[in-house]
């Protein structure tokens, strides 16, 4: 007890007095010596021991490292350790198509590991899967035979060729199977009277069989000429309303296994075909049929649904747990007066179900079955079965080549010879209870459910001394408790220092009220108001930890959504986290590895524009203020891309069929896919690439990333493509322009010369202008001639005048 205390007490000094590295060293001894129980120390970190010495000092942490121990006194031999590491590929055959000589297809790979999971841990799972080719297909009819499907039965029977054509299209192996359904037999979905409950078509004026609500009338066969004849045999009936018993039937179909004669490797798909509506559970109370659907087969010797008034018609819930559990796929085949009341049914039962249009006559009831089937063999949705604190998440390329992997389980628009590359990370959030266990997790597709990747997974939460009986005479544990790892630990039911408080007994003591509360500690709460002191320990409220619930979680890392990283990363010391190395940040997720900021060719970080920050660069800015892009800071709105040019030329090799799915240059490794007409995503870096083909103009866009696959430096998706022929129009607009530009010189420079002439000339006449004048004006001075011969007097205003002038 005596180094707990000085534990808490010390923390907060030791850590303002160290410098951050020293820090974070001592961080790692610290998480370890604040835990009393062997499970719980392996658990804390990877460098965390367990001493199950029963000498070793009581003064001492029995949890702390390897160093640490040895040199308080604990043997090597008694030191427990984390167990190794278990990772074995148990089964792994190959991916394999239906063959002719009958062996069973294997469409995932592998089939079985094992491996082991501490706290905190992810392992990574790497499989495959391909549709086979050729895969048993179970298809059984299941008709409505009421009086208006009448004409629908002679069209199914007329398709007596076209049928076995048109199913192997699809498979060489399928087997067909029929029945049939109306409505339960009770009031008031039928008449009572006896004449019509013997003949329900009596209006019709036509002898029909009594309504039943299932029958069963063949069994899956591979002979087509069976199942015609059977159909053709079969009699419709009737009833009073418009909605019949398609759900009871669906589930007499489904469970009645033996006698419908399912296969366990096959492809299950039920087409239901019908006009009416359906009855749900409830409806049949109203006649009656009180009890809740049992969801098991009541098939009499003849074929008929026994128990049909009796039992109520099943929910959709309970179709859909029987659909999942029996991976069945129903095909309802429905006309267009109903089909909006199947539409709002696929909804709730989307995984399993396809709603197609049915002609009033059904004559297009094989192009139905062809869709419905191409529809659910193109979905791929992989489930699991894993529970507890085992958590698996999926990644997967769907298929295309060269994709990078999506978080998804779901895959859609899948064929014949895709291979899907998926990857489960099984992720261990926390030790529920820290003894070793074993859990068996089985990833399977959940259309099919035969093809399964079974996981052995240990987890190490325990430790190998705990099944130890040590006993020894000269120690001596407390009433109610017994040695295990070396310390005392009280009995089930018990707890406490000295194991003597029952779990039981609500009174609690003083002396035990006051362990829960923090040495020399100035608060009175007990478990620092963040738990309940139960027996003298502290049960901690959510988000808190330690001893006595003085510590905050720690941060949770945003790439894995893990305490502190996950192991790999750091670990948890009291609401703070201690990284490993290579790790920064407050949650151990920020890398301090810069090769991610190195783009592929090159040796400066981020294109020597940027800073790599948790192994992303931070791109700076050019001198005329514009910001570098791309992953690597290489490209800015005015520079020129040099990994365009770099990838310039694998998208070559790829387009000249020289490269297959990678391409090689300068030892680093690329991949090519097309993806036309694909849009590209937030962070692809758009490229262009010209060049002529067969005397066409191409242009290729191409879009690169940063690869996320091993060995991979980038992904290069070529995203569209346009070629033009060059035409007589383009070679006439080029003689057009070429002519209009020598034409519009020839104006310009006539112009010019033009106006260089006007000026001439003007500036010439009024130099003559002036001349002549100043010529003019010497004449009139030299010559008499130019005198003017008349000469003009003027009489002053005051000489008196006649009146007559």
């Amino acid at each position: 007890m005596y180094y707990k205390v000085l534990f808490c007490f010390f923390i907060g000094y030791v850590f303002c007095q160290v410098p951050v590295l020293q820090q974070q060293e001592l961080a790692k001894k610290l998480v370890c010596i604040e835990h009393e129980e062997c499970g719980p120390c392996l658990s804390a970190a990877s460098h965390c021991r367990w001493c199950a010495d029963p000498y070793y000092p009581t003064t001492a942490p029995r949890c702390n490292d390897d160093e640490s121990l040895v040199a308080f006194g604990c043997g090597q031999g008694t030191i427990e350790r984390p167990e190794k590491p278990v990772w074995e590929v148990v089964e792994n055959s190959s991916l394999q198509d239906v063959l002719p000589d009958g062996l069973v297809a294997v469409q995932l790979q592998p089939q079985r590991i094992k491996l082991s999971l501490k706290a905190r841990e992810t392992k990574k799972i790497k499989f495959q899967y391909r549709p086979a080719k050729n895969y048993p297909l179970d298809l059984y009819y299941l008709m409505d035979l009421t009086w208006s499907m009448k004409d629908d039965k002679k069209t199914l029977v007329s398709l007596r060729d076209d049928l076995p054509e048109m199913l192997k299209n699809l498979t060489d192996n399928f087997r067909l199977g029929f029945g049939s359904f109306a409505e339960k037999p009770i009031m008031p979905f039928i008449s009572v009277d006896s004449g019509r409950r013997a003949n329900p078509c009596t209006v019709e004026e036509e002898a029909c069989e009594p309504t039943y609500s299932y029958k069963h009338h063949l069994s899956l066969t591979n002979q087509v000429n069976d199942f015609i004849e059977s159909v053709n045999s079969s009699s419709v009936t009737a009833n009073l309303d418009n909605a019949e018993a398609q759900l009871d039937a669906l589930v007499q179909a489904i469970t009645c296994g033996n006698r419908i004669g399912w296969s366990l490797h096959s492809r299950k798909i039920i087409i239901l075909l019908s006009d009416g509506l359906l009855h749900t559970a409830g409806d049949g109370k109203l006649g009656g049929a009180s009890l809740k659907n049992d969801e098991t087969c009541h098939l009499d010797e003849n074929g008929y649904y026994a128990e049909a008034d009796k039992y109520d018609y099943p929910s959709i819930a309970q179709v859909y747990r029987l659909l999942d559990k029996y991976k069945v796929n129903v095909i309802f085949a429905v006309t267009e007066s109903v089909k909006d009341h199947y539409d709002s049914l696929h909804q709730l039962l989307s995984d399993f179900t396809y709603i197609a249009k049915l002609e009033s006559d059904s004559s297009n009831i094989l192009k139905l079955v062809k869709m419905g089937y191409e529809d659910i063999v193109s979905v791929v949705n992989f489930e699991d079965d894993a529970l507890g604190p085992v958590k698996v998440k999926y990644f997967t390329d769907c298929g295309v080549k060269g994709g990078s992997l999506i978080e998804t389980h779901r895959c859609t628009g899948v064929e014949y010879g895709m291979t899907l590359n998926f990857e489960a990370h099984v992720t261990l959030d926390s030790c529920s209870e820290f003894k070793k266990t074993q859990q068996i997790i089985n990833i399977s597709e959940s259309q099919l459910g035969q093809d399964t990747l079974t996981l052995e997974v240990n987890i190490q939460c325990g430790c190998s001394c705990e099944s130890d009986l040590i006993k020894d005479m000269s120690l001596s544990c407390p009433t109610h408790s017994h040695l295990v790892c070396g310390v005392c630990q009280c009995n089930k039911g018990w707890s406490g220092p000295k194991c003597d408080c029952s779990i039981e007994d609500e009174a609690a003591s003083a002396a035990l009220l006051s362990q829960c509360r923090e040495p020399n500690s100035t608060r009175l709460l007990t478990c620092s108001g963040a738990g309940d002191c139960l027996c003298g320990k502290c049960e901690c409220d959510r988000g808190f930890s330690g001893k006595y619930c003085q510590c905050k979680d720690c941060e949770i890392s945003r790439l894995n959504g893990m305490e502190c990283g996950g192991v790999d990363h750091g670990v948890c010391v009291c609401g703070l986290c201690a990284c490993e190395a290579g790790w920064t940040g407050e949650a151990c997720d920020c890398t301090e590895d810069v090769d991610a900021c190195i783009p592929p060719g090159e040796e400066e970080i981020c294109s020597g524009h940027g800073d790599c920050v948790c192994g992303r660069c931070e791109c700076a800015s050019t001198i005329e203020g514009m910001r570098y892009t791309g992953p690597f800071c290489e490209t800015c709105a005015t520079c020129e891309n040099p990994l365009c040019a770099n990838a310039e030329l694998c998208v070559l090799c790829n387009l000249n069929n020289n490269c297959n799915e990678t391409c090689s240059i300068g030892g680093l490794n690329y991949t090519v896919s097309q993806r036309l007409d694909e849009d590209a995503k937030i962070n692809d870096i758009p490229c262009i690439l010209r060049r002529e083909e067969d005397g066409l103009e191409c242009e290729y866009k191409y879009t690169y990333n940063a690869a996320e696959q091993a060995m991979i430096s980038m992904e290069i998706i070529i995203r569209s493509k346009m070629c033009s022929q060059p035409t007589t129009a383009k070679i006439m607009m080029s003689a057009i322009i070429t002519m209009a530009c020598v034409i519009l010189g020839g104006i310009i420079i006539i112009l010019a010369v033009k106006s260089a002439q006007i000026v001439s000339d003007r500036r010439a006449y009024a130099k003559f202008v002036q001349e002549a004048q100043e010529s003019r004006k010497n004449m009139q001075e030299l010559n008499p001639l130019y005198i003017s011969p008349i000469s003009k007097f003027t009489l002053p205003e005051s000489y008196p005048r006649d009146r007559n002038d």
